[in-house]
């Protein structure tokens, strides 16, 4: 029993977790998943949303369906990730805003030490390939560097197809460790307009991209779940190879080449320029926080390594 508690408050935290990567563009949720030791499990029961489950309902055996689908795990994972959001969008952009040094310094510190310990992981058990972790290393960086689309000023006809496109596409990055979901919406030109939409609860705009948000999910986990149980140590390689481009996004040291008009018609960065340190203090006049980025980034990194596990056997199963 108390092992099952501490199972259950371990998913919630790993859930709570899940929804502060998302509100950021540059982290993805699954990379929090990954860590947590449930990416393979929350895959599984992803894939297991099927006419298999559908049949068990309509049989009314919903002991059975809700076991099929890991109910409980999905439940407690669901509620870390909407209330996460819920109470902390507000928190994380306020410090975001405040301190943005210290903050991308945080999340860099995560995500090279969270590269290192898969690229540990797969080198201890000889199933690291050097090929496929330098096509998702490429990929990352060549997603990072992506120009930004404009945005269309209304959906109808074939706009209705690219929204449920996006809302597919950008479902399935969020599922993959080292991709934003949010930072891949920008790149399509659809986040300005998809948060002036939710801001105003647009139905119709809101179920067309969540119509597309269920299909991406659906198949994606599907196709993933299938090549992490035949090609674990390949797409293992692709996922460290696409975090450890990641970190490009997250560089804390930026400088703003522009800028564009968020749904609240206020200007924020639309594309930067990385700089080391000493150099940004010299364009910007700002104080760089060398030493307390670094610290940041040293704890973050230690928190990866107390608490999170990397398991190859578990995705693979």
């Amino acid at each position: 029993m108390v092992k099952n508690n501490f199972v259950q408050w371990r998913t919630f935290a790993t859930g709570l977790l899940m929804g502060i990567a998302d509100l950021v563009p540059g982290i993805s949720g699954g990379t929090v998943a990954l860590l947590g030791g449930v990416y393979g499990r929350l895959l599984a029961a992803i894939s297991h949303v099927d006419m298999h489950l559908l049949k068990l309902v309509l049989a009314r055996k919903i002991n059975k369906a809700w076991d099929y689908v890991d109910g409980l795990f999905l439940t407690h994972l669901a509620i870390g990730i909407i209330s996460s959001i819920l109470l902390m969008s507000q928190v994380i952009s306020r410090l975001l805003d405040a301190q943005p040094l210290l903050m991308w310094s945080l999340f860099l510190g995560l995500i090279i030490v969270a590269s290192v310990l898969m690229l540990k992981e797969l080198y201890i058990q000889s199933q690291l390939h050097k090929s496929w972790l330098i096509i998702g290393l490429l990929v990352s960086l060549a997603l990072a560097n992506l120009p930004v689309l404009q945005g269309v000023e209304g959906f109808s006809g074939l706009g209705y197809l690219w929204l449920m496109a996006a809302g597919a596409v950008a479902i399935s990055a969020m599922i993959l460790p080292g991709i934003s979901g949010s930072f891949i919406l920008l790149i399509l030109g659809i986040y300005p307009f998809l948060m002036a939409r939710l801001a105003a609860l647009d139905v119709q705009v809101i179920a067309v991209f969540a119509l597309g948000c269920g299909f991406g999910l659906l198949f994606f986990s599907r196709l993933i779940s299938y090549l992490l149980k035949r090609h674990t140590s390949a797409v293992m390689s692709l996922l460290a190879g696409l975090m450890m481009g990641s970190a490009v996004k997250l560089w804390p040291w930026k400088y703003t080449l522009s800028y564009r008009l968020n749904s609240a018609g206020v200007e924020v960065p639309l594309a930067q320029e990385n700089l080391m340190p000493w150099t940004y203090s010299q364009i910007t006049g700002a104080d760089n926080q060398l030493v307390w980025c670094l610290l940041i980034a040293l704890l973050a990194g230690l928190l990866v390594v107390k608490f999170g596990r990397i398991q190859l056997q578990d995705l693979a199963s």
